[in-house]
């Protein structure tokens, strides 16, 4: 089985993540060489020392809060500050205000001792205050500092960088959704699911921690997790960080990282983003391709049925589709809704159609039988299969008819019909092959549940429905019919009772039942029947060609 990610690019670790996504802390700062000459002393705050260092500045000045930002650490001999013990304060919580990384001082040039004021109020707020015992160079310093602050953000970009390329091969190159949630699992050591539409997990990676503890855990807060937008945060013990999957404006899934803390690290937050982007990707390349084979299909089984190509440019494309052909045997065949018209009647029906072809070139993969389906111009999906010529046809046949109701159970999208034509040897007599099969289709009248259907199953009025547009059939109808036509416009009581007594075989006491008639009234309309048309009803012939026109005129009269 395939690993995901390929081989050739292995996934971050941990330590390469929390070294190449965060800023530099006070404490790292405070290891730099420059600093260190300057024998640093923390005095205050020790608190603060994991406070990230976004840029290191040099002032002298008392009131430099409101040109800060925040993230900077503060390089200040103290030579310009208020020596008022209030003042110092003042000047330790304005910092702190605007959320300052800490404050160097260097001992010597205005205070020996840091002042205690100072020391109380950066204790009080966690703010970093650190004393230099020795003399530096504050543009040595900076330099350091801000080669190193720009390195780490160079390496986040890359980190990201390589965080997005990951997930993005993983998606085009069809990792399922399973390796990508256990692939955001493995880069964070946290656990991750997947979550459909309506909160069903379809994908879990939990790592060290027991599916049993992350499941019921994820289920403690389900129904407080935001499909509106990324980054849904859901604090607690565990907490969780939740990200909505989807695009183009269908959410179909929640994608859940359970994290420890109170909030959960940047490197968390872009994995997680990246990931549920991935999930999204590969969704919709799945979806593309499998539309791109069914356009391919749908317009090779178009060509094929118009005959706008020549055989030897039908036969290379239906190779390079996957339809082998040297040494097989080609069936066709269609498959239509149950109880469907020949036409679809709305923009349901249409697609509807489409995803009985989906299902349909899906049931043919899963049973191994060469297939290309499409929706043909009528509400019917036609296919052309490819099959070993041993062992029997029929046998291929009946398991993937079999298949594909399995599927349609399943799907819960309704029965449908499916009708094969006659076996060919060659490409070009697939036509006739599919046109047996819609034939059978159009033919079939309440026909009992087969898994398929084929020409014997129709007979007779299978031939007069492939003839229904003879005007030899239509002149057979009327002279047979003429009289009762003319004389109710064929919807009367006489050729009802007629078709009875055809469909009865003859039968006056199970026709007259059949229509919930006496019997002196079914005598009297056949009576009648008889005096219209000329006919002995007791002869064989007469009722086999009056059974004939009846037949042929309800195929005459049904929509083309």
């Amino acid at each position: 089985m395939d690993t995901w990610p390929p081989a050739r690019r292995s996934a971050p670790s941990e330590r390469e993540f929390l070294t190449a996504m965060a800023l530099p802390r006070v404490v790292d700062i405070l290891s730099l060489p420059e600093l260190v000459a300057g024998s640093p002393r923390v005095v205050a705050g020790r608190t603060g020392l994991d406070r990230e260092v976004r840029w290191v500045h040099v002032s002298e000045l008392g009131d430099i809060a409101h040109l800060l930002s925040g993230g900077e650490l503060l390089l200040s001999t103290g030579i310009a500050l208020d020596t008022a013990a209030g003042a110092l304060a003042e000047f330790v919580e304005s910092l702190d205000r605007v959320q300052a990384a800490g404050l160097v001082l260097e001992r010597g040039r205005r205070f020996a001792r840091v002042p205690p004021a100072m020391v109380r109020a950066a204790d009080r707020v966690g703010l970093p205050l650190i004393l230099l015992q020795r003399e530096v160079k504050f543009v040595a310093v900076t330099e350091q500092a801000h080669s190193f602050i720009i390195d780490s953000q160079i390496q986040e970009l890359r980190a990201r960088q390589e965080i997005d390329q990951i997930f993005t091969e993983l998606a085009v190159e069809g990792a399922s959704a399973d390796d990508i949630v256990g692939h955001a699992a493995r880069m964070t050591s946290h656990p991750v699911l997947l979550v459909g539409r309506s909160r069903q997990v379809l994908a879990i990676h939990t790592g060290a921690q027991s599916p049993e503890s992350v499941l019921s855990s994820w289920r403690a807060v389900a129904n407080t997790a935001s499909v509106a937008g990324r980054g849904h945060f859901i604090a607690g013990s565990p907490s969780w960080l939740v990200t909505a999957v989807g695009a183009r404006g269908d959410t179909w899934g929640l994608l859940a990282m359970m994290v420890p803390g109170d909030q959960p690290s940047d490197r968390s937050r872009t994995v997680l983003d990246r990931a549920a982007v991935g999930l999204a990707l590969n969704r919709l390349a799945e979806r593309d391709r499998e539309t791109l084979e069914m356009q391919s299909q749908r317009l090779f089984l178009a060509d094929l049925l118009s005959g706008s190509e020549t055989s030897r440019a039908l036969t290379a494309r239906a190779e390079a589709l996957g339809l082998r052909q040297a040494g097989r045997t080609l069936v066709a065949g269609c498959l239509r809704p149950r109880g469907a018209g020949p036409r679809p009647s709305s923009l349901r029906d249409e697609a509807r159609v489409r995803d009985l072809a989906h299902l349909v070139a899906a049931a043919a993969r899963q049973v191994r039988i060469d297939c290309l389906a499409g929706v043909t111009s009528q509400n019917t999906v036609g296919l052309v299969l490819s099959l070993p010529q041993r062992p029997s046809q029929s046998a291929h046949l009946t398991v993937l008819a079999e298949t594909i109701h399995q599927a349609l159970k399943a799907n819960g999208t309704g029965d449908a019909v499916l009708a094969f034509g006659s076996e060919v040897a060659e490409l070009r007599e697939v036509r006739r092959s599919l046109a047996e099969a819609e034939q059978v289709l159009d033919s079939l009248r309440d026909p009992q549940p087969k898994p398929f259907y084929q020409l014997p199953d129709i007979r007779l009025r299978g031939l007069l429905h492939l003839l229904r547009d003879d005007e030899r059939l239509q002149m057979f109808c009327e002279r047979e019919l003429g009289p009762l036509l003319a004389l109710d416009g064929g919807q009367g009581a006489l050729l009802a009772a007629l078709r009875a007594f055809l469909d009865q075989a003859g039968n006056k006491a199970r026709a007259a039942s059949a229509l919930g008639l006496s019997r002196p009234t079914i005598y009297s309309r056949l009576a009648s029947v008889e005096g219209l048309l000329g006919v002995d009803l007791d002869s064989s012939e007469s009722r086999l060609s009056l059974q004939v026109a009846l037949l042929g005129l309800e195929e005459a009269r049904r929509p083309s």
